[in-house]
């Protein structure tokens, strides 16, 4: 795949990796050679027996090489906990030292690496004592992975429901080779897991009937054409 990806350039490799997951992607116009924007995958999520659709973009591109990745991945949320993962930096070592919020979750390489801010610590570190999951961050450190909640607008400029939040990961390297993706989406995997999982510690009441919105294909025919969504978060 790394020779095909040097050939062929990486919308190659991320053209291959939409077609092995049965994805769908979005070119710039109906045209058979138009230039790759995005693609949509629909992923199972672990235990829950939910389905998620996941929106993934190039963070931006030059010439043959993607310069990062971007995955959005919008679920109808149990409760209001949210965090937020980056790389730690000489700054925010200043930040930290004045007291910012920074939560520990007791594995020294993974604290030294990370700078954590959530609403809820323990979820933190429950969400984050995956050993798997902390290796993968690491192989491929994010420089954004959180719960964000202002996840879509409809093109009317509507909001939608607060109960909807999203999984944002993005990693600003070179994204050309399939294991690159394919870490990216394990890590978006896991954190949806962990979300669509009741907690036992909530006493908050559960929005709605705690589904994604049903399958991939009930969530595509519930938008209608004046009501397509984009996500602003790709924007950023």
């Amino acid at each position: 795949m790394k020779f095909h990806s040097d050939l062929f350039g990486w919308e190659y490799v991320w053209r291959n990796f939409a077609d092995d997951k049965g994805g769908t992607v979005i070119t710039e116009t109906a045209a058979e050679d138009s230039a790759f924007v995005s693609m949509t995958v629909a992923i199972s999520v672990g235990t829950t027996g939910k389905t998620a659709r996941l929106l993934i973009a190039p963070a931006s591109h030059h010439g043959k090489k993607s310069s990062g990745i971007k995955i959005v991945a919008p679920f109808e949320a149990l409760d209001d906990f949210v965090f937020s993962i980056f790389p730690e930096t000489f700054a925010q070592q200043l930040v930290k030292a004045v007291g910012a919020q920074d939560i520990k979750i007791q594995d020294q390489l993974f604290d030294s690496k990370f700078m954590i801010q959530g609403n809820q610590p323990h979820r933190v570190a429950e969400l984050f004592a995956d050993v798997n999951l902390r290796e993968l961050v690491l192989l491929q450190p994010p420089s954004r992975l959180g719960i964000e909640t202002k996840t879509a607008k409809a093109e009317d400029g509507t909001a939608l429901p607060a109960k909807y939040h999203a999984v944002v990961y993005q990693y600003d390297g070179h994204v050309d080779k399939l294991h690159q993706l394919e870490t990216a989406l394990s890590v978006v995997t896991a954190v949806l897991e962990h979300m669509l999982i009741p907690y036992a510690g909530n006493q908050a009441k559960a929005y709605g009937d705690n589904r994604l919105g049903g399958d991939a294909s009930e969530a595509d025919g519930a938008l209608s054409q004046s009501k397509r969504l984009r996500s602003p978060l790709l924007d950023r």
